[in-house]
């Protein structure tokens, strides 16, 4: 019983000194690196960049990342308005990444409102998704305090499986699926 305790606060340690920062890392490339192959009429990768960070005057130092695409999400309601759980591509927030050291300085709210703006006047879409872990309070409630809600169809609070890559391996974990409202829709 006290190894397998001492076992899960190794691993805990182990992810936040080291595995955490390289996994933040390892995002922060793949995405920076991909932005200028991604191609797609409802593609959105946002990148923010602090020019003072740099190596010089020719470095921009990224501090966020947001990722945003289509992915195929409940949708609660057809045209004539009665309610049906059909599965249909939503605007979904994929990866929201902000550098440690750049925290607490407004810029994943300005990332979120940025993918929202894109999702209803670009897009012209209605509502937008996050999938969240569901043991990363601080996303849950940062999403929430953006105006994210869980949201259940059938009386079943929307959960899916994420696909995350840890150490190298493919791992499924269940994320929540959360929803907020763009407009309404029904009004228009």
């Amino acid at each position: 019983m006290r190894s397998h305790w001492f076992q899960s606060k190794l691993e805990a340690l182990q992810w936040n000194v080291l595995d955490k920062s390289l996994s933040e890392e390892l995002i922060f490339k793949q995405y920076t690196s991909t932005v200028r192959r991604m191609r797609g009429k409802k593609y959105c990768l946002l990148v923010v960049k602090d020019s003072h960070q740099g190596i010089d005057d020719s470095h921009d130092f990224v501090v966020g990342v947001v990722e945003m695409g289509l992915s195929l999400c409940p949708h609660t309601t057809n045209s004539t308005g009665e309610k049906a759980a059909e599965l249909r591509p939503q605007p979904t927030i994929g990866v929201l990444c902000v550098r440690s050291t750049h925290r607490q300085k407004g810029i994943g709210l300005a990332l979120v409102r940025k993918c929202e703006q894109v999702a209803a006047d670009v897009w012209n879409e209605d509502c937008i998704f996050v999938d969240v872990d569901p043991s990363n309070l601080s996303a849950l409630n940062f999403f929430e305090k953006c105006g994210y809600n869980s949201f259940s169809v059938d009386e079943l609070v929307q959960m899916r499986n994420a696909t995350l890559y840890r150490r190298g391996k493919k791992e499924f974990k269940p994320h929540f699926l959360l929803k907020k409202i763009l407009y309404d829709s029904s009004i228009d």
